[in-house]
C-alpha cells in the first residue's frame, strides 16, 4: 500500500487516451475505471491531450476531464488513434510536436497537483503517461502508480533506450499494475523489478452497456470478430478458418468490426478466398451499437497472435455469447478452456476452424459456454471488483 493518507483520495490520472464524447471508444476502459473510483468516494481528475473541437475542461459522468494544449490545432493529432509511437517514428515534425506534448503534459500536471491538492498520481501506459508521471512525481513528491497495458510493453524490445527509460519509471513507481498475468511476466522478464511490486489488475467493463440476451435463433449463424486490422490480431487466420468452414458446407456468416492499416489487405484476402458472401468488414461503432452486434451474433472470436488482455472477449461474455480465443497473452486470464470458452493455439487456422465448427453446430455447447462465460466475466471484471482492487492499492 501507499503511505497512509486521508480518505477520500484526490487521484490524478495521466493518460493520452480517454473518451472525448459519449459513445467514444478511445480509452473507454480508463473512463470506466475512473467512474468506479469516483463512486467509491475518491475524487478523480483526468489529464489528457487536447484535440481540435474538444473543450479544455469538462465533466463526463462526474469525472473532471482536463485537456492540455501542445501544438497548433492541426498538429494536435498524436493521441486517441492508438498509433502515437508510429506517428512519432516516421515524422520529424511529429518528433518536435511530441517534445512539446511532453513539456505541456508535465507543466499542466504540476499545476493540477498543487491547485487541486492531489494525493496520488496514476499514469496509464508507461509512455507517455508514465514518463510524465515520473518527472512530476520527482518534482512534487507525490506517489506514483503506473499501469502497463500491452502496447507499451511491446516497444521495450525496440531499443535499449526504451528499456532503460522504462526501468527508471517503474523503479520510481510505488506500484506497477498490468492488465494480465502474461504482461506481468513479460515486464518482469525485461525489467528487473520486485515481483511483489507488480500487481495484476485488469481493466473493467461496464456491464450496463452490454446486456445479456438469449442466443439468437439463426439459420445462418453469425460469428463476430472485433479487432484492429493489424498483424498482431491474427485476422488472416480467422479468414482462413472461415474458408475451411465454407468448404465443409457450414452455413454461416462473419463480421469483422474494426479499423487499422491492414484493411485493404484484409479485404483482398477475403476476396481471394472467395468469402465475399460469408465475411464482411465493418467500421468501428459506438459501444451501444457494438452491444447490439454482440446480441445479433451467435459466436465471438479473437484470433490474436499476441494479446495484452482481450477486453472484447469480456464484452461478449457479458452479452452471454460463447467465445473462442487464442491461448496467447492475457486471453487465458479471461477464458478457462472448455468452461467459459474455447482456447486454440495462435497462428493455427485449422484448430480455430474446428473450434468454430463445434460451437456453431452444437447448441448445448454454445449455451454452456455462454452461461459460464457470463458468470466469470460478471464476477472478475465488473467496475466494482476492479475499483476495489485499485482502492486497496492506493489506500
Amino acid at each position: 500500500m501507499l503511505p497512509k493518507r486521508n480518505l477520500p483520495l484526490k487521484i490524478l490520472i495521466l493518460t493520452h487516451n480517454y473518451i472525448r464524447f459519449r459513445g467514444d471508444h478511445a480509452g473507454l476502459f480508463v473512463h470506466v475505471l475512473s467512474t468506479g473510483l469516483l463512486k467509491s468516494g475518491h475524487q478523480v481528475l483526468i489529464l489528457a491531450p487536447h484535440q481540435d473541437k474538444l473543450k479544455a475542461k469538462e465533466i463526463l459522468e462526474g469525472v473532471e476531464v482536463n485537456r492540455f494544449r501542445y501544438a497548433f490545432p492541426k498538429l494536435e493529432r498524436l493521441a486517441y488513434a492508438g498509433n502515437m509511437h508510429e506517428l512519432v517514428e516516421r515524422s520529424w515534425i511529429n518528433k518536435f510536436v511530441f517534445l512539446s506534448f511532453l513539456f505541456s503534459f508535465v507543466i499542466c500536471a504540476i499545476h493540477l497537483i498543487f491547485k487541486k491538492k492531489v494525493d496520488v498520481i496514476c499514469a496509464q501506459w508507461w509512455i507517455p503517461g508514465g514518463l510524465v508521471g515520473y518527472l512530476v512525481s520527482l518534482l512534487t513528491r507525490r506517489p506514483l502508480v503506473v499501469t502497463a497495458h500491452g502496447t507499451d510493453i511491446r516497444i521495450l524490445v525496440k531499443s535499449r533506450i526504451f528499456s532503460d527509460l522504462a526501468s527508471l519509471i517503474f523503479k520510481r513507481a510505488k506500484y506497477v499494475t498490468t492488465v494480465s498475468n502474461f504482461l506481468k511476466k513479460n515486464l518482469t522478464r525485461r525489467i528487473e523489478l520486485d515481483a511483489e511490486k507488480v500487481k495484476v489488475i485488469p481493466m473493467p467493463v461496464n456491464p450496463k452497456t452490454f446486456d445479456p440476451s438469449p442466443l439468437p435463433q439463426q439459420k445462418r449463424k453469425r460469428t463476430l470478430c472485433v479487432a484492429r486490422y493489424t498483424q498482431q490480431k491474427g485476422l488472416e487466420y480467422f479468414t482462413k478458418a472461415c474458408k475451411i468452414l465454407k468448404e465443409k458446407g457450414i452455413d454461416f456468416e462473419a463480421q469483422i468490426v474494426g479499423e487499422g492499416p491492414l484493411r485493404t489487405q484484409l479485404q483482398e484476402e477475403i476476396n481471394s478466398l472467395n468469402l465475399g458472401d460469408q465475411v464482411s468488414l465493418r467500421e468501428v461503432v459506438s459501444q451501444e451499437k457494438l452491444s447490439q452486434l454482440y446480441a445479433e451474433s451467435y459466436l465471438c472470436v479473437l484470433p490474436s497472435i499476441e494479446e495484452g488482455f482481450g477486453l472484447v472477449l469480456v464484452e461478449a461474455q457479458l452479452c452471454k455469447r460463447p467465445v473462442i480465443g487464442t491461448a496467447s497473452g492475457g486471453i487465458p486470464d479471461i477464458i478457462e478452456d472448455e468452461v467459459s470458452g474455447l482456447l486454440v493455439p495462435p497462428r493455427d487456422h485449422i484448430s480455430l476452424a474446428s473450434a468454430m465448427e463445434r460451437v456453431l453446430t452444437d447448441d448445448n455447447l454454445a449455451e454452456g459456454l455462454s452461461e459460464a462465460g457470463y458468470l466469470s466475466a460478471s464476477s472478475k471484471f465488473s467496475p466494482e471488483t476492479i475499483q476495489a482492487k485499485y482502492s486497496e492499492l492506493l489506500t
